[in-house]
């Protein structure tokens, strides 16, 4: 590896809370920036990883199985899976790497201990003394979670030490979310709650939906009650009115994170460590601590607009391209959609693979884009790099973070997506997800309807050919030639259809068995198909019974002699040594294509003929 390249932190999560994810990766960004070191996130779907078990997993985890590896960030929490996270602390074990795990604690690596006590006791403090509010409602999160029964705690603690209380009920549980905090909010009102001092909410999410609460009873925050909350998630700051919260010291943390990885000695990989992470406090508009600012009011509302328009634009043509690729059977087709599509979106890169079907080992390129500049690719083979050229997305300053997610369905996996991003927006986070979402759904649309396709062709081969020789049957025959009858070149061709008989089949079978007379049926299929290759088509209608036709610029009546003895002396040598000799007799009608008479009387013509040359042989063998 060229020294002067970047070597890549491997983040594994999931899409489970998409806020505080994109909180971490924003502070994870800032602090690598101008640093050796690229985040590549790879993000797993919950619900196909549940379907499938522990095949989505491994293959989910051998997807962090890469080179130029500096060390795993594990989100452990939204996760939440011993499996993976053992997985994967095993796989950085192998390799000689560090592993930082958040929200969990593992044994074999570096646990981020973050101190979510004594950071939310700074938020709480914060209001019962700076602000003096005595009377509060606490808006936990989930009834019994340790972490929300913790808040509570901590609460009731510090309004003691001032000399206040917390009532059991003025304290509801939001459980993390905004729709079960505005159920909560109605309840307690609907059953005689009355209006605090203040809301304190066990997290951001939970303090927002307060305040929208609030504003929809023309209750003013912070002039007529306080609130505040707790994690930093970038939609609290982005909030009319920003929420007074408190948030891990990602600087700090990410400061530390990164020295380590310099310094990395591979004899410490699996060890067990605990790093303390301090929160800091962060007063803002909603606790009174800030005021609104008319010109911030106007940007928030702006960006909000921006935001808008874009998840407009992204479902617009997001719904085209399903519309598209709804029927397609075609893979080359699907890439051909590709490009203008990702292109509105112009990140330095994109990249994106179908699997092979048998051999997942292997990798065809779908989308390939630099710079707003899209090219195709080779297949390649994943063992040295999910991407073909690594060193294009890891040696390109302007993507300050990758993303990756499997393609998946249900029942298997299809590919992957990467995307390298300069920008990361929570919009652009949310993007990327509903991105890797739609090209798995038309992935999965082209992969199953040419599945059904290959499936309906084999149905209709099976209708249209005869099990014993591959040719067609007579349905298939007919089929075929009435096709290449209608065709515009052929209009000024001659139609020559042949009836042929096997001679003595029923000779073979009686005394040399049923095998020996199929054996020679296949050898004069075999013989017919070589006669009519390139410029005929030929079938065998059951027994000793075959067809065949040639359209030409000329009659082949004048070649029926040379044509029998061709295929006669190719079907012995194809038959090989016998007691027996393979023997046809042939009859054949010709009439210009647009002179043509209808298909029953063309095939009763040839049979005549066919009929009459039995007649003649028979002749000639008794005399």
């Amino acid at each position: 590896m060229n020294s002067t390249e970047r070597r890549i932190i491997a983040v594994c999560t999931s899409w489970e809370d998409v806020e505080n994810l994109n909180l971490v990766l924003n502070r994870l960004i800032d602090a690598t920036v101008g640093t050796p070191f690229l985040p590549l996130c790879i993000a797993f779907d919950r619900n196909s990883v549940e379907a499938r078990g522990e095949t989505s997993i491994r293959e989910f985890i051998s997807a962090f199985d890469l080179p130029d590896l500096a060390g795993y960030l594990l989100f452990g929490e939204m996760i939440r899976s011993d499996l993976i996270n053992g997985l994967l602390i095993e796989l950085a074990k192998k390799k000689g790497l560090p592993v930082f795990m958040l929200e969990r604690q593992y044994e074999g690596c570096i646990n981020m201990a973050f101190q979510y006590s004594t950071g939310f006791e700074k938020v709480a403090r914060h209001l019962i003394e700076d602000h003096g509010c005595r009377d509060l409602v606490m808006v936990a999160g989930i009834k019994g979670n340790s972490y929300s029964e913790e808040r509570i705690h901590l609460c009731r603690k510090v309004l003691e030490e001032n000399g206040a209380s917390l009532p059991q009920d003025q304290v509801i549980y939001g459980e993390y979310w905004d729709e079960p905090t505005i159920r909560a909010l109605n309840a307690y009102f609907a059953s005689g709650g009355h209006m605090p001092e203040a809301f304190l909410c066990a997290n951001d999410a939970m303090a927002i939906a307060v305040t929208i609460y609030l504003s929809e009873k023309n209750i003013q925050v912070p002039d007529q009650v306080r609130v505040a909350g707790f994690d930093g998630i970038l939609p609290g700051e982005k909030h009319e009115p920003s929420i007074t919260t408190a948030m891990p010291d990602f600087s700090h943390m990410f400061n530390l994170m990164l020295d380590c990885m310099r310094s990395w000695d591979p004899a410490n990989a699996g060890k067990t460590e605990v790093w303390p992470i301090p929160f800091r406090f962060i007063p803002r508009q909603s606790c009174g601590c800030t005021r609104r600012s008319a010109f911030r009011t106007t940007q928030k509302i702006g960006d909000l607009k921006i935001i808008n328009l874009d998840y407009t634009r992204h479902i617009r043509a997001m719904g085209f391209f399903m519309q598209r690729t709804l029927s397609m059977h075609s893979l080359s087709k699907l890439k051909e959609c590709l490009p203008p599509l990702f292109a509105q979106w112009p990140n330095p890169f994109y990249f994106a693979a179908v699997l092979d079907e048998n051999d997942h080992s292997l990798a065809y390129p779908i989308l390939y884009g630099r710079h707003g500049r899209f090219e195709s690719g080779e297949s390649f083979r994943l063992k040295d790099s999910v991407v073909p050229d690594r060193h294009a997305l890891i040696n390109d300053s302007s993507v300050r973070i990758a993303m990756a997610q499997l393609l998946q369905n249900e029942e298997e996996t299809m590919g992957y997506l990467v995307s390298g991003m300069k920008d990361w927006s929570l919009r652009d986070q949310e993007r990327f997800e509903e991105e890797a979402l739609f090209l798995s759904a038309a992935l999965n649309a082209v992969i199953s309807n040419r599945r059904l396709k290959e499936a309906n062709d084999a149905i209709l081969k099976m209708a249209e050919h005869d099990y014993l020789t591959g040719l067609y049957n007579r349905r298939g025959f007919l089929r075929e030639l009435e096709r290449r009858l209608h065709l515009p070149d052929t209009q000024d061709q001659i139609l020559t259809l042949f009836s042929m008989d096997m001679d003595g089949l029923k000779n073979i079978n009686d005394v040399y068995g049923h095998q020996e007379g199929d054996h020679a049926i296949q050898s004069l299929a075999g013989a017919l198909q070589e006669e009519t290759e390139g410029r005929g088509i030929c079938a065998r209608y059951g027994g000793d019974e075959f067809a065949f036709a040639f359209l030409s610029d000329q009659s082949f009546l004048p070649a029926l002699e040379s044509i029998r003895k061709r295929m006669e002396a190719k079907a012995r040598d194809i038959c090989g040594p016998r007691n027996y000799l393979i023997s046809a007799s042939l009859g054949a009608y010709s009439t210009p294509v647009n002179q043509c008479p209808s298909m029953d009387e063309i095939l009763a013509e040839s049979d005549r003929a066919l009929y009459a040359d039995k007649t003649e042989r028979k002749k000639k063998r008794r005399s």
